[in-house]
């Protein structure tokens, strides 16, 4: 899938602390890239524009009310404050911090 010209902005942001750790992107250890709002407790996939399941971090799939800037595109370009990029795995979210220290103490 092509990503927008935000989407490697977006996934920097999020694996900034990781420093070449690319584990996190191999779904043989389960961890999907999601999106989570704790006033809500709402978790959601990233998923393609298309609906698949994405493989980093992007916002095509998210939804409307969670977007604070749309693109001339018409795609989302950024997030509403508060919403957290993180990991879904096993039907539980994960901040990138819970993922590193999990994968730490392992």
């Amino acid at each position: 899938m092509p990503q927008t010209p935000h989407q490697p902005r977006i996934q920097r942001q999020v694996h900034s602390c990781i420093r070449g750790l690319s584990v996190l992107t191999d779904a043989s250890f389960g961890f999907m890239p999601a999106f989570y709002d704790p006033k809500t407790e709402e978790v959601h996939l990233a998923t393609y524009e298309d609906g698949q399941p994405a493989v980093i971090h992007v916002l095509d799939g998210i939804p409307g009310d969670w977007v604070s800037e749309w693109g001339v595109d018409g795609r989302p370009v950024a997030l509403k404050t508060g919403i957290i990029a993180g990991y879904m795995r096993s039907g539980a979210f994960f901040t990138l911090d819970d993922v590193l220290n999990r994968l730490c103490d392992s």
